[in-house]
């Protein structure tokens, strides 16, 4: 197990036992095309420098897919688990720039 799918995993921990309607508040994470190849890219980045595994790149293309239409149709964890990740990447990118 990556720490992707270990990231899927607590998240769907602890919102079982938040008993918060998962279908409900997912929707609230759909990712537009605009950031949708961002993650993409920074996702590759990430991956090329070490920062990710390769097997952990593959995770995140797999549940992203080829269009936004696919993330956007995953359940919560998975988009929950990934939005996290982004605003991560996002941040050190920033940090890297400083």
């Amino acid at each position: 197990m990556n720490r992707i799918e270990a990231a899927i995993l607590r998240v769907e921990a602890a919102m079982m036992d938040k008993g918060v309607p998962l279908d409900t508040v997912a929707n609230g994470l759909n990712m537009p095309l605009d950031e949708f190849v961002r993650f993409q890219e920074l996702k590759s980045h990430a991956v090329s420098n070490g920062i990710l595994s390769v097997e952990e790149g593959m995770t995140i293309y797999n549940l992203m897919g080829n269009y936004p239409s696919v993330f956007n149709g995953q359940p919560y964890a998975e988009k929950a688990a990934l939005t996290n990740l982004f605003s991560e990447l996002l941040k050190a990118e920033i940090n890297g720039r400083r």
